[in-house]
């Protein structure tokens, strides 16, 4: 029987306690992951060879011990965090159908130094 917190986490989780399983592996720096992705610093970019498998692993790593609700046959996800941040997963972005992950924060009491932003996973060059 599950915990009700994504993962099976046996308790209600921040994003902030979640940082330390992908800061090294999704380049984090100064609240940001990836690169920046266009004029605005809000968009990022993580390239990789499989970018869907690396989305979800993200998504994954970052909302473990969230609430989670699935639309769309798990092609979105929301997931609440225990800190009031938000983290959406859509395997396909309507600007550039890359998968996304956006992390909002507006509603954060402590988001562990985690910025709002989208990332977009994009497939790396040859």
């Amino acid at each position: 029987m599950g915990t009700g917190y994504k993962g099976n986490s046996p308790t209600f989780r921040s994003v902030g306690e979640n940082i330390e399983s992908v800061s090294s592996k999704y380049h984090y720096h100064e609240g940001r992951f990836g690169v920046r992705g266009s004029k605005k610093n809000k968009v990022r970019h993580i390239a990789s060879e499989k970018p869907l498998e690396t989305a979800k692993d993200f998504y994954d790593k970052l909302a473990y011990g969230g609430k989670e609700d699935i639309y769309g046959k798990e092609k979105m996800k929301i997931t609440r965090m225990a800190d009031g941040t938000v983290i959406t997963y859509r395997e396909t972005s309507t600007s550039d159908g890359t998968p996304v992950v956006e992390i909002n924060i507006d509603n954060s009491g402590n988001c562990g130094g985690v910025k709002s932003q989208k990332i977009h996973f994009i497939e790396e060059e040859k």
